[in-house]
């Protein structure tokens, strides 16, 4: 904006506006306005609300894009925005009716690239495999998909942002994120992941609240169309929750809302693999975090005993997934004849994987619509990450993938922090998640978030900034030493 206006009194202004884009005020303002939306959502299914709250978020969002450049102005109002697009299944064709809205978008994000431009930069660990990856993702299937799924919009858009448009957001990252004393870069994207994790559990709190005739009905969980979305949000939030509460002795109770609100939508990945993460990131604190260790040990004894006192009412109202998770049980042991949807998408990309194993079916491949008609803009997924990559992209893409993932660990690690454990368990969380649905895989925002996360994390790591270190597998260096 600088270039535009030249008054000290305009550049004051604008400056004054900057730090409302950061501040508390504005949080609030997202959030009371994405919590409108997902209320009329909740109450008036059949309405457009999902849609033009996602558009009034995205203009929320061109402000931001329009008024700063500062990477966390421009994510926040994008992230509250998503929540709400979640909503939005099988809207494709109603977002193409309004297709007009989004072009003062595209203006302001181009503006916001020109005006506010920084030198793209590539140094760092993640460029190389990422380029790799870029290469794998458009070379699948060459050979064996046809060229109608490989250039579909669905197919193009999946290609980019897993491959090279993801390299760009590498590149923009890194260009744009400095290292200084305006705030601390940790505790802001701390703050924004444990802000986007409590909007997401007070949103599904509403829903049921909204609709408890319907929960009344069911005599328990039902269905929510959006839960797998909001489940992985929340498992990538989970991990910087426990480090807010390291930070600020209250939030203690965080990490448990997240993990109850996992609980709520009745998703199975959730509920296994969010079991998985919650048990994971409460070992790591109680390990590290010694002055809140008691406190931890109080609050889970409490949980203990209101799980006891209720434990009927508890599985009554979780009955709905646990009948689900022992269907696909059923389905893997071959002892029920009805095959659950992603147990025969499991199946057929193996086999997939086995009659292309070089170069796989390709991204794009839609022969899969027999087990499951993908929406329109979408993938015919496999739902499992490890099967996905071997079939769609065959040995060369496993290799390719093992590689990055290795690198994204080294990255990771490079020093033993505490935030490096929460980022580490925040990448983990999504993993397991993308096990059971497309997860890493989808470039908004998951891959875009980790993506972002690696180049913090690496710059922080870079930086002489003090951060807590951790004395990883400390003790079991001196066992194998006096052992020796």
């Amino acid at each position: 904006m600088e270039y535009i206006f030249k008054s000290e009194s305009s550049l004051k202004r604008i400056e004054a506006i900057r730090k409302f884009l950061l501040g508390d005020i504005w949080l609030i303002i997202l959030a009371v306005v994405a919590f409108v939306f997902a209320c009329l959502n909740s109450l008036y299914p059949k309405e457009d609300y999902h849609i033009w709250g996602t558009v009034v978020l995205a203009y929320m969002s061109g402000f931001s894009f329009l008024m700063s450049g500062d990477i966390f102005a421009m994510l926040t109002p994008g992230l509250f925005t998503y929540l709400i697009a979640i909503r939005c299944y099988n809207s494709l064709s109603t977002f193409l009716g309004i297709i007009w809205v989004f072009i003062p978008l595209i203006a302001i994000a181009l503006f916001n690239i020109i005006i506010y431009r920084k030198k793209l930069d590539p140094k760092g660990s993640q460029f190389k495999p990422m380029i790799l990856v870029s290469i794998v993702v458009l070379i699948g299937g060459l050979g064996f998909i046809s060229a109608e799924d490989y250039f579909a919009g669905s197919s193009i858009y999946h290609m980019l942002g897993m491959g090279f448009g993801m390299v760009f957001f590498y590149c923009f990252f890194n260009g744009r994120i400095q290292i200084n004393d305006k705030y601390s870069v940790i505790e802001r994207i701390t703050k924004l992941m444990v802000v986007i994790g409590t909007f997401a559990s007070v949103m599904i709190i509403a829903h049921y609240l909204l609709n408890i005739e319907k929960m009344i009905e069911w005599g328990g969980i039902f269905y929510i169309r959006w839960r797998n979305n909001v489940c992985t949000i929340l498992m990538i939030a989970l991990p910087f929750a426990y480090y807010f509460a390291h930070k600020k002795m209250p939030a203690v109770i965080l990490p448990f809302l997240f993990y109850g609100a996992m609980l709520a939508t009745g998703s199975r990945g959730g509920m296994i693999f969010g079991t998985v993460e919650m048990g994971l990131c409460f070992l790591a604190y109680l390990i590290y975090d010694k002055k809140r260790r008691k406190a931890y040990l109080a609050f889970l004894l409490c949980v203990i005993i209101l799980l006891v006192i209720f434990s009927g009412p508890i599985i009554d109202f979780l009955e709905y997934t646990f009948e689900r998770v022992l269907q696909v049980l059923a389905d893997v042991s071959g002892e029920d004849g009805e095959t659950e949807t992603r147990v025969r998408h499991y199946a057929r990309g193996i086999e997939d994987f086995l009659n292309h194993p070089i170069l796989g079916t390709g991204l794009g491949y839609m022969g899969n619509r027999d087990i499951f008609k993908n929406k329109d803009g979408a993938l015919c997924w496999y739902h499992c990450e490890p099967i996905q990559i071997a079939a769609s992209f065959g040995i060369i893409g496993i290799v390719v993938f093992l590689y990055q993932f290795i690198k994204r660990i080294k990255a990771i690690w490079q020093k033993k922090t505490l935030f490096s454990l929460t980022v580490f368990l925040s990448y983990i969380g999504l993993e397991l998640m993308s096990l059971v649905n497309p997860g890493i895989l989808c470039p908004m925002p998951y891959l875009l978030l980790i993506t972002l996360f690696l180049v913090i994390i690496e710059k922080c790591h870079n930086s002489d900034i003090e951060q807590e270190p951790i004395p990883l597998l400390e003790k079991l260096k001196k066992l194998s030493k006096k052992n020796s």
